[in-house]
């Protein structure tokens, strides 16, 4: 079989941790059919199943059981170095409420893991005064918010990108579309925030778009790209998260011509315990740094 790419791996891993498709899934912040069809191109690859599978959940066959070992012990390289003992190295903790930042966060989190020392681990919350209160405790490093705080560390834009499914009739003409071909899908928003909100209703007064559009609300992790790739209707999603659909050949990022792009603003909190130790703040820095590039990095094919 061919090597194992890194979002395999990674996918792997939550697999055997979770012992369920749809934790993985969250974990990832990735939808379920994301999770299951990676997979499936492993299994695929090796020629034969790694987990069982059942109403209760997943269990690791005895091949998935030392391609498990394998695939934690190659992860844990990464994380701590070859070598490396001694006193456990810190783990930055980041939490988020919102759908939208979960799925951006998980796509940074994946290059994080590949290239930095300091291990991550990121935190869903079911509301933002919980968030606050483990911040205030030291149970979280940092936090990502919708709204401005007073204390925020710094602005990450998420850039947003509209997806198509692959074979959608539009598609024939290139990823280059005006805005009467869009205008009239329906459109399916990753989150129900208001920010994201007043930031879609400012940019399509500027597109001249008609606010007559039909919008849905489809949270993430809610099987958004089975909806998407099964219809004709435009989804709204992070850059970095369109660039995984197009990698997996479910979905297709387009270019709205002379429109400019949607920027889903989010804010980085620091807990009060990390401007006392040098590592976790570098640690955050950087991590802004990672959400940043993986808004921009991706262009439309």
């Amino acid at each position: 079989m061919k090597r194992l790419e890194p979002r395999q791996l990674l996918v792997l891993s939550a697999l055997g941790r979770n012992a369920s498709i749809h934790r993985a899934a969250r974990d990832l912040s990735l939808t379920q059919s994301a999770v299951s069809k990676t997979l499936a191109e492993i299994e695929a690859g090796m020629g034969s199943a790694l987990f069982l599978r059942s109403r209760q959940g997943i269990a690791a066959t005895a091949l998935g059981r030392l391609v498990l070992r394998r695939v934690e012990h190659l992860l844990d390289l990464l994380d701590h170095g070859i070598g490396r003992h001694g006193k456990e190295a810190p783990v930055l903790k980041i939490g988020y409420v919102s759908d939208l930042h979960g799925m951006a966060l998980g796509q940074a989190f994946v290059r994080w893991r590949l290239s930095q020392p300091l291990s991550l681990r990121l935190v869903e919350l079911d509301s933002q005064p919980l968030g606050l209160q483990l911040l205030q405790n030291a149970e979280l490093d940092a936090l990502v918010l919708d709204e401005p705080g007073e204390q925020e560390l710094r602005t990450i834009s998420n850039r947003m990108v509209p997806v198509l499914r692959k074979s959608h009739p539009l598609l024939v003409k290139g990823t280059s579309l005006s805005l009467q071909d869009v205008q009239a899908l329906d459109w399916i928003l990753p989150t129900a925030g208001a920010p994201f909100h007043r930031a879609l209703q400012s940019w399509m007064v500027r597109a001249g778009i008609e606010a007559a559009v039909n919008l849905w609300i489809l949270p993430a992790g809610q099987a958004l790209s089975t909806v998407v790739a099964q219809s004709d209707v435009l989804a709204w999603l992070p850059a970095a998260q369109a660039s995984w659909f197009q990698q997996m050949g479910v979905l297709m990022p387009v270019r709205l011509t002379d429109v400019p792009d949607i920027e889903a603003p989010a804010y980085l909190l620091l807990g009060a315990h990390v401007q006392a130790d040098p590592v976790l703040q570098q640690g955050v820095a950087l991590f802004a740094h990672f959400m940043d590039h993986s808004s921009a990095c991706f262009e439309v094919q």
